[in-house]
């Protein structure tokens, strides 16, 4: 697994660049924010994800481990691939002035689903799984807000309905598939996977 690269930039391209490191040439994949600041010829030291396919190898870069890690978490979500986690972190770089992974952070903790369908290829479900799946891991914001919604879904006084609510359900989607609901399930988190599966 190669985990970092240092040696001299040969040569940028509209989303990689060329990293020799003792005569051998590196592509690999990086977000716009990070090539608008690099040039040909500059000596650099990037972190690295390698990711292998049966039909694919490819090496994403990163200027951080901590953004490294975000792209793992990422791509442990079904149904996201290295190449749309890599566009998630681009766009949400560029949308925030470098700070990505904070704002990527922020919107898995306040379950803002509008901002992972901003990035082409997620939609609305893609943008719940993410959420739903990595809120428990982020850290600090861990917990999803649930008092924001708490006046408009008095009706559904608990926290699956709310979050339900907050992840853009409508109330009846809500109380159709609440209804259904295992008995034997008991976190918030099988819940909402259950929920999320069937509505």
């Amino acid at each position: 697994m190669i985990s970092s690269l240092k040696g001299k930039i040969s040569r940028i391209g509209n989303n990689f660049v060329e990293i020799e490191v003792h005569d051998v040439g590196y592509l690999v994949w990086c977000g716009q924010n990070f090539l608008k600041r690099r040039n040909v010829d500059e000596e650099l030291k990037i972190y690295t994800y390698q990711s292998v396919s049966e039909t694919d190898i490819s090496l994403f870069g990163f200027e951080t481990i901590d953004d490294v890690n975000l792209f793992k978490m990422l791509i442990s979500v079904s149904g996201i691939g290295p190449k749309t986690a890599a566009q998630i972190m681009s766009s949400a770089a560029e949308a925030s002035e470098g700070r990505g992974s904070e704002s990527i952070i922020k919107a898995i903790g306040e379950a803002d689903v509008k901002f992972f369908e901003k990035v082409k290829g997620i939609g609305k479900k893609g943008a719940q799984r993410i959420i739903v799946d990595l809120k428990s891991k982020v850290g600090g914001l861990g917990e999803l807000d649930l008092a924001a919604d708490a006046k408009a879904m008095a009706a559904e006084d608990d926290d699956l309905s709310l979050s339900l609510k907050q992840l853009g359900f409508d109330r009846k989607e809500i109380e159709k598939v609440v209804a259904k609901l295992p008995d034997e399930l008991e976190t918030i988190e099988e819940k909402l996977e259950w929920c999320l599966n069937k509505i």
